[in-house]
């Protein structure tokens, strides 16, 4: 099973009325992308959790070492139903957590490999 959290009933109530109040396609993300679950991103194999909802159909979501093994955490946005699916959470046996917390080591990482990225190096 995926879900991360139980919503309680005051949860349940608050979100259920947002829900509701959101234009068609929003509405349909949340009820196939609510937050309390775990999804992977195909293709990366990270696991995700739903941040934000988008009226062109897409999703931001959070890339955390809560559920992964990451250099570091991160949000990305413009992700695509088609993208996700429902993944389990990571057994207690598995290793997770993330290298880099720090904001500027963070940046600094990102620099020092932009070069290789870009092709540019």
């Amino acid at each position: 099973m995926a879900k991360i959290k139980d919503m309680t009933d005051e949860e349940k109530k608050v979100w259920d009325e947002w829900v509701s109040s959101r234009p068609d396609i929003i509405k349909n993300l949340c009820i196939k992308f609510p937050p309390n679950l775990l999804f992977k991103m195909k293709d990366t194999g990270h696991r995700v959790t739903v941040y934000s909802y988008s009226d062109d159909n897409t999703m931001t979501v959070n890339v955390t070492g809560k559920y992964n093994v990451l250099t570091f955490d991160r949000r990305v946005f413009g992700i695509k139903p088609e993208d996700l699916e429902e993944c389990n959470i990571p057994k207690d046996s598995e290793t997770v957590g993330t290298i880099i917390t720090k904001p500027e080591e963070v940046e600094a990482h990102i620099n020092a490999i932009r070069p290789i990225i870009l092709g540019s190096e």
